[in-house]
């Protein structure tokens, strides 16, 4: 019985990895979701767990819409869309089962329009400059919906992504809202880490990595390398290629 149980064990980690396999694969035959160089401004170098051979990059990027008290809950994400998303907003906002309802709401999987401004980025100052380049533009349950509304592989890319909503009934102040509303937040891209094989992370091996207790989101100077990275049939993302920069002459990605 124990010779049975683990062969059955083996096989369905094998059946796992083969379909891992597969996946990937058929997600590389083609970048349907577009192909960008970014720079470490985009793609952030992760500490290396003392355990762990393996080299991540972490998207770091910001949603449009949004003021500087907002982070990610954007204007273009409103009630209308919320309910395009799939979020039942049904429930009156002044009802007093409406906390409840919207509270107990869960995050929905959506597709989502990331822009690469790496043009506007290059003609702003300094602070902006040191920015990540890369801002969430808008969101759909359909990837080719919005690959319709942003046709350019280049500067758009459609990936999958998490949003939420979020109940409000005070200002950003504290004070209490005449009427209550709602709000969609950009919760995260999905995935939100990028794994790099070699040969390319052998050229990140070069460079020093950050230490667990840095600032997720610590501006750089400067981005030491770029890397082109494809979002491919599934909308997921992999690394197709890795460059240096010069320091002091990097540019943006092309």
């Amino acid at each position: 019985m124990r010779r049975v149980l683990l062969t059955g064990a083996a096989g369905v980690v094998l059946a796992a990895n083969l379909w891992g396999v597969l996946q990937a694969g058929r997600n590389q035959k083609a970048p349907r979701g577009g192909s960008l160089e970014l720079t470490e401004r985009e793609l952030r170098l992760l500490p290396m767990a003392a355990e762990s051979t393996a080299t991540m990059l972490r998207l770091n990027w910001n949603v449009s819409g949004t003021g500087e008290d907002r982070r990610r809950a954007p204007d273009w994400l409103d009630h209308q869309r919320l309910v395009e998303l799939g979020f039942d907003c049904s429930v009156a906002l002044n009802s007093p089962n409406a906390r409840r309802h919207y509270a107990s709401l869960p995050s929905r999987p959506v597709y989502l329009a990331v822009e690469y401004a790496a043009e506007a980025r290059r003609d702003a100052g300094a602070k902006a400059q040191a920015r990540s380049g890369l801002l969430v533009v808008d969101a759909a349950r359909s990837a080719d919906r919005l690959r319709e509304r942003y046709p350019d592989v280049r500067r758009h890319i459609i990936c999958r992504g998490l949003v939420r909503l979020s109940f409000r009934e005070r200002d950003r102040d504290g004070n209490s809202l005449s009427t209550p509303r709602i709000e969609g937040w950009v919760e995260g891209l999905r995935p939100g880490e990028i794994f790099v094989p070699l040969p390319y992370s052998r050229v990140l091996g070069r460079l020093s990595r950050p230490d667990f207790d840095t600032p997720r989101d610590k501006p750089l100077n400067e981005p030491r390398f770029a890397a082109r990275v494809c979002w491919g049939a599934n909308y997921e993302p992999w690394v197709e290629a890795v460059r240096l920069l010069d320091v002091g002459k990097a540019g943006e990605g092309k």
